[in-house]
């Protein structure tokens, strides 16, 4: 699934130069976030989930301010890419999953996690999207998307059920995710030795089950790169084993996945995507093009949800 890109109210990576004690030029580099509202909690995440269990998966936090009531500045270590786009091939696609299993794997019962009722956030997104659906043509370009509407109908009405099955997976259970993991918010940088994966925009991280993170990555490399695509049953065993499991899902584990998966772009992706769709802007060629995009990306989360869909009816039927 195509990414959605920041929350942020405004991301701006600064040089500030000055001078020191000595009378010798310095510049100090960091990446300044302000958020806003709900966002905001990223401050909070930064300072209990990370500095807990991610301190090499994420930007170092350098400070925050509250600059008005709900409003801050967050500011990090600016990571620099060592690779542009290091997704071609498979290595480094499956060191982000070894890494996910990290922190997947790390003690979670002490954390201050910052509060969040996102199973109604998710909930609330759902409906939106029936309601939008609704509202649409049922001819032309959009007829396709149109025909979805029964899948996204009864995996809404089904989710609260879906997710409580999602969350007491017994194989996997529930542990601290990231929430957003896609092509936009990872990077490959060089840390120590190597090149590593590095998870930016920690908003969304949550507890969660680990397969929320395990399928927006696969599906969103997938959604880029027809290699992870061919190889996505490879990638999600390679998670498996290293968490100890099968590298063959069970039957349920499977379904959970997709379960996993509608959540993500329920959560608000293909929400994003349908209404840039639906944006009227001036008919230029540039305009026409991004339209295009959008729908095709919505057109790829309806055929995760139907798929989702899918898995839950059989499920149902075989005694669920």
């Amino acid at each position: 699934m195509a990414a959605t890109g920041t929350q942020s109210a405004g991301v701006a990576r600064v040089v500030a130069r000055f001078t020191d004690s000595r009378g010798r030029p310095r510049a100090l580099r960091f990446v300044m976030k302000r958020l806003e509202g709900e966002p905001a909690r990223e401050v909070a995440v930064y300072r209990s989930v990370v500095a807990a269990v991610a301190r090499d998966l994420s930007p170092a936090m350098l400070g925050a301010e509250e600059i008005d009531p709900g409003s801050w500045l967050l500011l990090l270590e600016p990571v620099r890419p060592a690779l542009r786009w290091p997704w071609r091939g498979m290595h480094l696609t499956g060191r982000v999953l070894e890494r996910l299993a990290e922190l997947h794997g790390a003690p979670s019962g002490a954390l201050a996690m910052p509060a969040w009722d996102y199973e109604r956030a998710l909930l609330d997104r759902g409906r939106e999207l029936v309601a939008l659906l609704d509202s649409l043509p049922r001819a032309g370009e959009l007829a396709r998307v149109h025909r979805s509407l029964p899948a996204i109908r009864r995996v809404v009405a089904a989710l609260p059920a879906m997710r409580r099955a999602l969350l007491e997976l017994p194989s996997l259970g529930q542990s601290v995710i990231h929430g957003d993991v896609h092509t936009g918010n990872v990077i490959v940088a060089r840390r120590g030795a190597g090149e590593q994966p590095v998870l930016l925009d920690w908003g969304r991280a949550r507890i969660g089950s680990p397969l929320e993170d395990v399928s927006s990555w696969l599906q969103s490399l997938a959604y880029w790169e027809p290699e992870a695509r061919r190889r996505h049953d490879t990638l999600l065993g390679a998670y498996l084993a290293a968490r100890g499991l099968s590298r063959t899902p069970a039957r349920g584990l499977r379904d959970a996945y997709w379960t996993a998966a509608a959540s993500n772009v329920l959560a608000g992706a293909l929400l994003f995507h349908l209404k840039s769709a639906l944006q009227e802007d001036a008919p230029t060629r540039r305009a026409a093009a991004l339209r295009a995009a959008a729908l095709r990306a919505a057109e790829d989360g309806l055929r995760i949800v139907r798929r989702a869909d899918a898995c839950w009816r059989a499920g149902g039927a075989a005694g669920r």
